[in-house]
């Protein structure tokens, strides 16, 4: 009895971290290929001169910076120069969006955007690939495994 206890216990556990897996944000895009990573704040009556957003990857790297609802290139990592775009009119709607065109392996990782004034910094994790899934599950796949997970449990 002990013994099931434990294993109920451990699918259980499991179950909720493929869960919260299946929520997390990801994108996936193709080298050579551009991919849009979503930022968007739900705070309404956001003015121009209070949007101050910034883009980073991997924590460090500088992609985007838009200051006071402007735009900003003068701090970007050099690797995002002519490759990082937003959406300016997007701005006053709490769309932050950024596109980043001509993907590289190395674009692949984490990126967050920081919304100064509404305290919020919602992250996407990109993968870059050549063609084909090489070994990522995509969002479907993991809530296929969830449902016979699910299903499984039920009959324990």
């Amino acid at each position: 009895m002990r013994t099931r206890c434990f294993c109920c216990f451990c699918i259980c556990v499991f179950a909720v971290l493929l869960n919260k897996a299946c929520l997390q944000l990801t994108v996936e895009g193709k080298v050579g290929g551009s991919a849009l990573l979503p930022c968007s704040s739900i705070g309404n009556g956001l003015k121009n001169e209070d949007a101050t957003v910034y883009w980073r990857h991997n924590s460090s790297q500088n992609v985007y910076d838009i200051i006071e609802g402007k735009g900003s290139l003068e701090k970007q990592d050099p690797v995002y120069k002519n490759r990082a775009e937003t959406f300016p009119n997007e701005y006053m709607k709490g769309n932050f969006s950024l596109k980043l065109n001509n993907l590289q392996y190395n674009d692949a990782g984490k990126y967050v955007c920081y919304i100064t004034k509404a305290h919020q910094n919602p992250s996407t994790q990109l993968f870059v690939k050549e063609g084909g899934n090489h070994g990522v599950a995509t969002s479907a796949e993991r809530n296929v495994s969830f449902l016979i997970l699910l299903h499984i449990l039920q009959y324990i």
